[in-house]
């Protein structure tokens, strides 16, 4: 028997993609969601995390690294990953230009984006 794939190779819209994520956090459907140049690096870390989550006897992991993944991909199809990159390269060479950097604190930011995604962030 050889090994197919499971994933449906099908031309899919950011919002198809989007839509997908929202029904579907299963492990199989993240890693269809993400770029092809990504799953090389999901199958990795879902590996890494279920080899450890048997070694401990705790889920934890697993379910800590697919919604790290989910986030990735519904950022990626939704064109905010290029975006966080894009504004970050900007003050980069804004600091390198010796350049103050406007904006907010890092830590306002973050638990802006945590209650938008209904993400409880410690303090």
């Amino acid at each position: 028997m050889t090994a197919e794939s499971h994933e449906l190779v099908l031309a899919r819209t950011p919002e198809h993609i989007l839509e997908s994520l929202e029904i579907d956090r299963s492990p199989r459907n993240i890693r269809t969601c993400l770029p092809p140049a990504d799953r090389d690096y999901f199958d990795r870390d879902y590996r890494q995390a279920m080899a450890r989550a048997t070694e401990e006897l705790d889920l934890s992991p697993v379910n800590d690294l697919l919604a790290h993944w989910w986030h990735i991909a519904r950022m990626k199809a939704s064109g905010e990953y290029e975006e966080v990159l894009e504004r970050a390269a900007l003050i980069e060479k804004t600091i390198e230009r010796g350049e103050y950097a406007p904006g907010r604190p890092l830590r306002e930011v973050l638990a802006e984006r945590a209650a938008e995604l209904g993400i409880e962030l410690d303090r």
